[in-house]
């Protein structure tokens, strides 16, 4: 087959259901459940649907949470995402690919497209098709030999088909090429409490994302107004364990305020900030994800939402680097408006 025609042969997909826009992930392994419970499943409300079917339960749900539908073929397992984007996520890909290999083609009605491949919890190699050369992950180079000799475009290029592109990539990954029989027959479907979103590398990475306004916190601050170098400075003069503590501080105001630390995971780790000890950020980002799946399964008040968002107040102070923990808190505070004054004054206290 030529290239051309090992990209052409996936055109059917631009006359099936997921034409405008899809996220298919396929992963080497075929326990539905256990794959599915890596992608942030609720396996207990699992249905059995066909294609047509899961479409519908998933355009139904789509403002309050996604809904994945699971097929195996041959070695591999197809993950759908009618209109998603999960299987694009780092936070996913790291988690499905467990022991194993997985390869997802994202794509929607904005034209935006992404590849992404991940091993062993790993994320390689992602990028987008229209700029291939532009690529990052842990091994940005590791698929080149693989794409080689497929027709890829340049950037002027926006008539490219990226979709066929990503789809002829995919097949060379797992050997088994798309074709819409994949579709037919009958898929396991799933609601998703998403996973949350990785907790900010570096203090420099979280105040570029949300600025020093939203931290909005002052020492003294005379000398370090709008000066996050100076604030950075002087918060880790404090030192891990004191910046641990006053992330504590930030996290158990906010609890209080919002009646939200009624869990022991909540008080175990409020306990382990509070000793200056590194806690498990993964137990209470458990509790983050199916407090949020709860929020949208069902009318809620809105106090319902003010304390699960203190609980990630809490998940923001697990980071295992303790400035960023505190400034993640202090951020996530601020959305919560809460009086910036009383967080002045219980970080300080922590610090001195």
């Amino acid at each position: 087959m030529s290239n051309t025609g090992e990209v052409e042969r996936f055109g059917w997909v631009h006359r099936s259901t997921v034409q405008d826009a899809a996220c298919l992930t396929f992963v080497r392994g075929t326990d539905l459940d256990r794959l599915a419970q890596r992608f942030g499943a609720i396996t207990e409300h699992a249905r059995t649907l066909d294609f047509d079917e899961y479409c519908e339960e998933a355009f139904a749900h789509q403002d309050r949470y996604p809904v994945i539908g699971l097929r195996s073929v041959g070695e591999w397992t197809l993950i759908a995402e009618d209109g998603g984007f999960q299987g694009s996520r780092p936070e996913v890909l790291r988690r499905v690919s467990h022991r194993t290999e997985a390869v997802s083609a994202f794509w929607n009605v904005n034209g935006l497209t992404q590849l992404s491949h991940a091993v062993d919890e790993e994320l390689r190699t992602s990028f987008e098709p229209l700029m291939p050369a532009f690529r990052h992950g842990t091994r940005p180079n590791g698929l080149e030999e693989i794409r080689a000799g497929l027709p890829w475009p340049g950037v002027e290029d926006r008539g490219a088909n990226t979709i066929n592109l990503m789809l002829a990539l995919a097949a060379r990954i797992t050997g088994e090429p798309l074709t819409p029989e994949w579709f037919d027959g009958d898929f396991a479907t799933y609601p998703v409490a998403s996973w949350p979103l990785d907790l900010p590398g570096s203090p420099e990475t979280l105040l570029d994302e949300v600025g020093l306004d939203q931290v909005g916190i002052r020492f003294d601050a005379d000398d370090l107004e709008a000066d996050s170098d100076a604030l950075l400075d002087a918060v880790r003069r404090a030192g891990p364990v004191r910046c641990r503590r006053a992330a504590a501080s930030v996290a158990r105001h906010v609890l209080d305020l919002t009646a939200g630390h009624d869990q022991l995971v909540v008080a175990e780790t409020l306990c382990a900030l509070e000793s200056g000890a590194e806690p498990d950020a993964t137990a209470i980002g458990e509790v983050v994800r199916l407090q949020r799946w709860e929020l949208h399964r069902r009318p809620v008040t809105s106090a319902e939402r003010s304390r699960v968002r203190a609980l990630e107040v809490l998940r923001q102070a697990t980071n295992r680097d303790p400035l960023t923990g505190l400034l993640g808190a202090l951020a996530e505070a601020g959305r919560l408006r809460v009086e910036r004054g009383d967080l002045t004054d219980l970080v300080t206290a922590a610090l001195a």
